[in-house]
């Protein structure tokens, strides 16, 4: 038999049905009507349209591009095109080993705050770029995320949330405290490529690291507005220097939430206080 229907050519080819009139409907594929059935039918040539078709989809050409190499394309233009795919695979490795470098060191950060859970450790905070979007539990006027035609979400996982809670609350004095979303100073300028330029940019606030007091802390409920975790660090701090009240603001980064049988969410905070705060 010379000729196939589509369901014998499905067969034939390992191909679906749905595919093979999917690819007659936009032009990769051609079939007759045979004059008393008002059947599609294939050809040999059918066959081998499909097998390139397969071929080239397999190797991540999009259908216009397949539609142009099984139609038009001379040598010259095949050998363009597969070129194109290779910088475009290129491309796309490149962003992956990014992503992958990404998870792994999210990877080491998670485990890293597990293992810590509890101790206080003398470190150095990074600088840092802060946008702050609350007062308290209240959100900031213009507070919203972008700004400038920056956007700190662009920038996750590397952006984190923070929590600053001011030194006065940390003392006892009041409860005033602050969520934002951080970069590190170093990353962000580094993909800005102008770090000058940060100084101009409304609603960002640029955090000078510098030595600390860390410490990592697992925590549930309305910790903040409660002033539970204000009590906690202040408690934590006085281990550190008997006696004596925190010297800065604390700045409390969200590594991860968990979540428990019983339906509460555990925050892992990696929680910096400046030594030497500037004044």
């Amino acid at each position: 038999m010379n000729e196939k229907t589509v369901g014998m050519l499905a067969k034939f080819t390992g191909v679906s049905v749905h595919t093979i009139k999917y690819y007659e409907k936009i032009g990769l594929l051609s079939s007759a009507r045979r004059e008393h059935s008002n059947y599609r039918s294939y050809d040999i040539r059918a066959c081998t349209d499909i097998y390139e078709c397969m071929k080239y989809k397999n190797l991540g050409f999009a259908l216009k591009d397949i539609r142009n190499l099984i139609k038009e394309a001379d040598s010259e233009a095949v050998e363009d095109l597969l070129k194109k795919r290779l910088e475009e695979i290129e491309i796309a490795l490149s962003e992956l080993q990014e992503i992958k470098k990404h998870v792994t060191d999210y990877l080491a950060e998670t485990k890293e705050i597990e293992k810590k859970l509890g101790n206080w450790y003398i470190e150095e905070m990074p600088d840092f770029w802060i946008r702050f979007q609350t007062e308290n539990m209240e959100y900031g006027k213009d507070a919203q995320l972008e700004s400038d035609g920056i956007n700190f979400m662009d920038y996750a996982p590397e952006s984190k949330s923070v929590l600053k809670i001011s030194r006065e609350s940390l003392n006892g004095i009041e409860n005033r405290f602050s969520w934002g979303q951080a970069v590190r100073a170093e990353y962000i300028e580094d993909k800005v490529k102008c770090g000058n330029a940060w100084s101009r940019q409304k609603g960002y606030t640029r955090i000078k690291g510098g030595r600390a007091f860390v410490f990592y802390l697992k925590i549930t409920g309305a910790y903040a507005s409660d002033g539970i975790l204000q009590k906690k660090i202040r408690e934590i701090y006085r281990e550190f220097q008997q006696d004596m009240d925190v010297p800065g603001d604390a700045y409390c980064v969200r590594i991860k939430i968990t979540h428990d049988e019983e339906e509460n969410d555990w925050n892992y905070l990696k929680i910096y206080i400046l030594l030497k705060p500037e004044s």
